[in-house]
């Protein structure tokens, strides 16, 4: 009689166990905020003046809104050790918010000013943000990229 009543109890405990962790992993999955977009490149060399297109995918199961329509990147350049903003966009931003799906990739085309030096540069964009998030998030930094002078 003991030993079937620790088998129904460990049946019912098992059950339990079963049900929460289904109801666990039924939640999205969210890595957090500065883990749930990634920015990359085709391509890692650039001549100054052409266009660069940056892929932005959501990493998370979350869907995130990114206001202006990344409209406020700022080009930085490598010195030393430290970014420098070298060229920030002067558009007049919309109002609208673009919205960013689950597992979405899309991609962002950022125009090099003429003139730019040869150097290690990178974007910086404000962050795709989650509805809940309260406070402004680190901005989106893409990795770095090379510059180089057009052959004459």
């Amino acid at each position: 009689m003991l030993a079937t009543f620790r088998r129904v109890n460990l049946g019912f405990f098992a059950a339990v166990t079963l049900v929460a962790s289904g109801c666990v992993s039924m939640r999205p999955y969210d890595p957090g905020p500065g883990k749930r977009v990634a920015a990359d490149f085709v391509r890692n060399t650039y001549l100054s003046g052409e266009s660069v297109n940056v892929t932005i995918a959501n990493l998370s199961e979350v869907t995130l809104f990114y206001p202006d329509g990344f409209c406020k990147t700022e080009l930085q350049k490598k010195d030393g050790t430290a970014w420098k903003t070298v060229s920030a966009s002067a558009v007049k931003c919309a109002d609208a918010r673009d919205f960013l799906d689950p597992r979405q990739t899309v991609v962002y085309q950022y125009r090099l000013p003429k003139g730019v030096a040869v150097g290690t540069y990178r974007l910086a964009m404000p962050m795709p943000m989650a509805y809940e998030v309260t406070r402004p998030e680190p901005a989106l930094q893409t990795p770095p990229f090379t510059v180089y002078a057009a052959a004459d």
